[in-house]
């Protein structure tokens, strides 16, 4: 008998779509799937769900009655923009359920494709076809990235220069909330250019993961040290020194991409960010 809580909601689970007619599949994928990076106490149970009637369970929540007590239930969408129900059982258990067509799986199988977000791993928690074990990976792989266009670089640099002024604005003013929810644009701009970075040195099939997971495994350690201090409070004189820090180690990384693609560097419209914050830099009180 099953004592981890998360095993007892897999047992629940199963139940559940066992006595469901509506369900024909469900895998486990994510970190509860994985051999490379797996799961730990806090990590949350991802669940594929193949249906006959996918969007009834995203309408409404009353069946999770049968699988548990429920703290919260609300649909959400995943990175790839598809809806999941994202759910917080009693003890604060998450599970995050992803609810396909039964013709999704009968199309994949067909094809011999393995779905998005199976390549890393998964395994077969429910099985009425008695075919789901071929949309299980016979290795685990590395998801395909987009490829990095000329365009999308300089979109990216495009964007992160208007957002780093409009940041740099907003801490100056002392509207500290506006100033870190837009920081949190730069981050992701950042985060993306630190991928990009990681492929130009080590190849484009260079594993970077996802929205910043593992990030100390794969990026280049002194893009760590920099990070520690890209990271400020909630005051106008720690955010001034950790946007200064951001801005400064995205150009850097900017200008490395570029030169190993050939791509056009935007060094003015850079140089015009720089020499706007440094003249800020000596004019702030707090700046140092």
């Amino acid at each position: 008998m099953a004592t981890d809580p998360y095993e007892i909601l897999e047992e629940r689970l199963y139940a559940w779509g066992l006595n469901n007619s509506e369900i024909s599949a469900a895998y486990v994928v994510g970190s509860r799937a994985r051999v490379d990076k797996p799961f730990d106490e806090f990590s949350d149970l991802d669940v594929v769900i193949f249906s006959t009637n996918p969007d009834y369970y995203f309408r409404t929540d009353k069946w999770l009655i049968d699988i548990g007590d429920v703290w919260t239930s609300f649909v959400f969408q995943t990175a790839g923009g598809d809806p999941e129900r994202l759910v917080l059982f009693d003890r604060g258990l998450q599970v995050d359920f992803l609810f396909r067509h039964v013709s999704d799986l009968e199309n994949s199988i067909e094809n011999g494709r393995i779905p998005l977000g199976f390549q890393r791993g998964a395994r077969i928690l429910l099985d009425k076809t008695g075919k789901s074990q071929y949309l299980l990976p016979k290795k685990t792989t590395v998801p395909e990235s987009n490829s990095i266009t000329e365009e999308s670089y300089l979109q990216v640099v495009n964007m992160f220069a208007f957002v780093c002024l409009y940041t740099a604005k907003q801490i100056l003013r002392g509207e500290m909330w506006v100033a870190y929810q837009r920081e949190q644009d730069c981050k992701k701009l950042l985060l993306q250019m630190i991928e990009w970075h990681a492929k130009a040195v080590n190849g484009p099939d260079y594993d970077t993961w996802h929205a910043g997971k593992f990030i100390k495994d794969w990026a280049d350690q002194s893009i760590i040290a920099d990070l520690k201090q890209s990271f400020g409070g909630f005051e106008q004189s720690s955010s001034w020194k950790a946007l200064n820090t951001t801005f400064e180690l995205f150009s850097r990384l900017s200008f490395a991409v570029a030169t190993t693609f050939g791509y056009t560097y935007p060094e003015n419209l850079i140089i015009q960010i720089e020499n706007w914050l440094e003249e800020r830099n000596s004019d702030t009180a707090f700046s140092c």
